[in-house]
C-alpha cells in the first residue's frame, strides 16, 4: 500500500489539496506533516497550524506538528532578503520544508510525499515540482506533482475554506515577502502590524484574540461538539506609544478607548479636580483618576484622556503636566463570536469574553473555558447547555450587542432566568 506524507502550510492550502489526493490515491494511506519555520510570528505560526488541524481532524487524517525552526530557517536565506516574490529566497525555503518532510517521510516509512504548496496561485509549480522531484531522488522516495488547481480546484479551495469558518492569512508568512508587500520604508517609522503586539493581553480583533477563538474551536471540535463563528467588523483603535509626566515625573497611566492622537508635546496646567476628573487649563485632554478597573464604554467624542490609578498618584501635588499619545484608529477592524451547542435552544447559556484589557487583565483564561467546556460537555451534546465566547468585548460588549441585534433580542441572553459565568 502507497503510504503518502503530505507537506501542509496551512489550513486553507489542505482543505481542497487532501480531498484531491484522497481521490487521486483511494487506497493510499495519507498524513500530514505541518512544517514552516519562516512562519513569522510565532502566533500566526499556531494559528495556521490550528486551522491545519481542524482540516485533518474533519477527514480522519493524522498530523505532525513540526518545530518552529526559525534560526535555521534565517540561516537558509540569509543574503536572500531582498529577493522578490517566487524568486531564490523561496525556492531555498520550499528546499528546506520538502527536504525535512523528505527525512520525515523516510522515518516513518512512506514511499511518496506532496505539498499543498502546489494549490497556492503565488507559488511557481515548475519550482516546486524540480525541488520535490529533486529531493525524492535524493531519499528514494516519489515526488507527487499534483497541479490542484486544475479542474476549478482554487474556487472549491475557497468555497471549502468558507464553509469550514478558516482563518485566511493575507500574506504567505515570510517576513521579508511581508516586507516588501507592505512596501515598508523604516527609515520614515513604518511599521508593520503583523508583527508587532500592542498590548500584554488579547486586545478585540487582534491575532491574539482570534488564536485564543481557535483554540477554544478546536477543543470543542475535538470533543465532538457542533461549533460555529460569527465574525463581524467594527471600529478598531490601538496605542501606538503614550507618555504621561506629573511635575516631570513619569506616571503609569492607561489611556481610554477611542481617544485620539495628541499633535507632538502638550504641556498644561491644572485648572481644576472635580470628583475624578481632572480638568486641564488650555487642551481637551481629560485625566480620570480612579481606585478600581474603569468600565470602557461606546462614545461619540475622541478626546483624548488618560486614565490613572489613585496609588500611583499618591502624595504628588498635580500642578503640571506633559503629554504625548499617538494612536490609530482602524475602520476595518474583525472580532467574532464563538457558539458551541444549540444557542437557541439550550434552557442553560453560558458565556465568556474572549478579549482582555491592555494589561491583559478582566479576562477568561483558555484553561477557565475549556474546563467548563468538558464539565458540561454532555449537556451540549445534550442541547440542554450551550457556551458563548464573545468578542470585543472590552470596547463596549460588541460582540454581545451584534449577537442581540442579529438574533432579534433573543430572550437567551436575558440574566434573569439564564445562568452566566
Amino acid at each position: 500500500m502507497d503510504k503518502i506524507l503530505v507537506h501542509i502550510c496551512c489550513g486553507v492550502d489542505s482543505v481542497w489539496a487532501l480531498r484531491k489526493l484522497r481521490e487521486d490515491y483511494p487506497d493510499a494511506y495519507i498524513e500530514g506533516f505541518f512544517y514552516d519555520p519562516n512562519i513569522h510570528p510565532e502566533e500566526e505560526y499556531e494559528l495556521r497550524w490550528i486551522e491545519t488541524k481542524r482540516v485533518c481532524n474533519s477527514l480522519g487524517i493524522n498530523c505532525t506538528k513540526g518545530e518552529y525552526d526559525l534560526k535555521n530557517w534565517f540561516n537558509a536565506v540569509k543574503g536572500y532578503e531582498n529577493e522578490p516574490e517566487r524568486g531564490e529566497r523561496c525556492s531555498i525555503c520550499h528546499d528546506l520544508r520538502l527536504e525535512k518532510t523528505a527525512q520525515l517521510a523516510v522515518e516513518k516509512g512512506f514511499n511518496k510525499f506532496t505539498t499543498v504548496l502546489m494549490m497556492s496561485p503565488k507559488k511557481d509549480f515548475d519550482v516546486l515540482k524540480k525541488i520535490g522531484e529533486d529531493i525524492a531522488e535524493k531519499y528514494n522516495l516519489q515526488f507527487l506533482a499534483v497541479d490542484f488547481r486544475k479542474n476549478n480546484g482554487t474556487q472549491k479551495m475557497n468555497q471549502l475554506a468558507k464553509e469550514q469558518q478558516l482563518y485566511h492569512q493575507n500574506y504567505c508568512g515570510c517576513i521579508y515577502g511581508l516586507f516588501s508587500q507592505r512596501k515598508v520604508n523604516f527609515q520614515s517609522g513604518s511599521f508593520i502590524p503583523e508583527l508587532v503586539s500592542f498590548s500584554k493581553g488579547r486586545l478585540a480583533g487582534s491575532r491574539e484574540e482570534l488564536l485564543f477563538i481557535k483554540q477554544i474551536r478546536l477543543f470543542a471540535e475535538e470533543l465532538g461538539l457542533k461549533v460555529e463563528e460569527q465574525q463581524f467588523r467594527f471600529l478598531g483603535w490601538r496605542v501606538i506609544s503614550s507618555r504621561l509626566q506629573i511635575n516631570k515625573q513619569d506616571i503609569k497611566h492607561n489611556i481610554y478607548l477611542y481617544s485620539d492622537s495628541i499633535k507632538g508635546v502638550l504641556n498644561d496646567r491644572v485648572k481644576s479636580i472635580i470628583g475624578n476628573k481632572i480638568i486641564l487649563e488650555k487642551s481637551d485632554v481629560e485625566i480620570l483618576i480612579t481606585e478600581d478597573n474603569i468600565d470602557m464604554e461606546p462614545r461619540f467624542t475622541t478626546n483624548p484622556i488618560f486614565i490613572l490609578n489613585k496609588k500611583d498618584i499618591q502624595g504628588i501635588n498635580i500642578e503640571k503636566l506633559t503629554m504625548e499619545l499617538t494612536t490609530e484608529f482602524i475602520p476595518s477592524s474583525k472580532s467574532q463570536n464563538l457558539y458551541i451547542g444549540d444557542i437557541y435552544n439550550a434552557s442553560e447559556i453560558i458565556k465568556f469574553y474572549s478579549d482582555t484589557d491592555f494589561e491583559g487583565k478582566n479576562g477568561y483564561s483558555l484553561k477557565e473555558i475549556n474546563d467548563t467546556i468538558l464539565k458540561n460537555k454532555e449537556n451540549i451534546k445534550e442541547g440542554k447547555t450551550a457556551v458563548i465566547v464573545f468578542g470585543a468585548n472590552f470596547f463596549g460588549k460588541i460582540g454581545e450587542n451584534i449577537f442581540k441585534h442579529l438574533s432579534g433580542q433573543n430572550s437567551l441572553l436575558n440574566p434573569s432566568d439564564k445562568v452566566f459565568c
